[in-house]
């Protein structure tokens, strides 16, 4: 595990990085909001991440950490069986609160770093600072309740019974929260490898590896190099008809 690096140093403007946290405030009021808005910034690198410190340091009144850029993925293993979320630019995770103890059942958290990652901390000096506008604290709290239902689309979509099917609409997903908009789709940098893919979608890895195999024969999902993936205009004209999916192949439930 790499542990974070040292909390207060270096510190974010967190309205200069995602200003639709305060919507409709006058042009004075964001700026005198953009300039109490100030958090303190933890980083941490690949491959992994030790969360011990924070969760020590964490008071009542903090309201959690907000992903400013990278890419974390939290996995969660019952017994040999692993399962994992992904949180990027935007969410907001509170690992004091997520993890704990499972005993007697044979269960295991810990995190990924797929990208270099920086927090800003929201803790209680951040919530005092931020008071007067109370539409960003509420729009802070969105946040974790889009990310909510997206991991509940994300758990129905394991339930389709085809993986090229489950492994399409997981890109889709992915592509509405971060992806880039060209002329050939939607491009998505996202460096998981397909052990990482098998965890999201519920699949075994060589599963995963066919089935994206099939969808790129299918002109669906080009990867053009190890963490650049297009999702083609064909992909989403398919995902507006979902029977199409069945011409990717329908012979087994690949």
């Amino acid at each position: 595990m790499v542990p974070a690096r040292s909390l207060g140093r270096d510190v974010v403007a967190l309205l200069d990085e995602d200003p639709d946290l305060a919507p409709g405030l006058e042009p004075e009021q964001f700026e005198a909001a953009r300039r109490r808005a100030i958090a303190a910034v933890i980083e941490t690198d690949p491959p992994g991440w030790d969360t011990s410190d924070i969760e020590s340091a964490a008071e009542d009144g903090w309201l959690g950490l907000f992903l400013v850029d990278g890419l974390l993925l939290r996995r969660v293993q019952v017994g040999r069986r692993p399962a994992c979320e992904l949180f990027g630019p935007g969410d907001l995770i509170r690992p004091w609160d997520a993890d704990g103890e499972y005993a007697p059942l044979p269960i295991t958290v810990d995190w990924l770093v797929l990208r270099p990652t920086r927090m800003a901390v929201l803790d209680t000096a951040f919530v005092l600072r931020v008071a007067r506008w109370p539409v960003i604290a509420s729009r802070i709290v969105g946040r974790v309740a889009q990310r909510a239902r997206s991991l509940a689309l994300t758990q129905a979509v394991t339930h389709l019974p085809r993986a090229y099917a489950r492994l399409l609409i997981l890109f889709w997903l992915l592509a509405e929260r971060w992806g880039r908009v060209s002329p050939s789709g939607v491009y998505v940098t996202l460096p998981v490898t397909h052990e990482v893919l098998a965890m999201l979608v519920g699949a075994q890895r060589p599963t995963v590896t066919i089935a994206l195999q099939r969808l790129t024969r299918a002109g669906f999902l080009i990867r053009e190099r190890s963490d650049h993936w297009l999702l083609t205009n064909e992909a989403i004209r398919c995902l507006e008809q979902p029977e199409s999916l069945e011409l990717v192949d329908g012979s087994d439930t690949l």
